[in-house]
């Protein structure tokens, strides 16, 4: 059983790279009539969803966890009548 905290055996946690990116596209429509943009968002970009430890034990084991949300992406079409 452990008692103490071991000051002499911190507890890192790897490098985390968290990006966004996206992708837009002009264009218009119907005998150019109507202008159109056509945006591609991508939401953490090199995730594909986990759990990742945030707490723990004075042994090293991990006690609670967050949600690191997977990949997503978000298509949006914006028309100028």
């Amino acid at each position: 059983m452990i008692t103490a905290l071991d000051t002499n055996r911190p507890i890192y946690a790897k490098a985390n790279l968290y990006a966004d990116a996206f992708v837009a596209y002009r264009t218009r429509l119907f005998a150019n009539r109507i202008g159109a943009t056509l945006q591609l968002n991508v939401r953490n970009l090199h995730e594909n969803g986990r759990l990742q430890a945030i707490s723990a034990f004075p042994d090293g084991t991990p006690n609670g966890y967050r949600i690191i949300d997977p990949r997503l992406f978000i298509l949006t079409a914006t028309f100028d009548l």
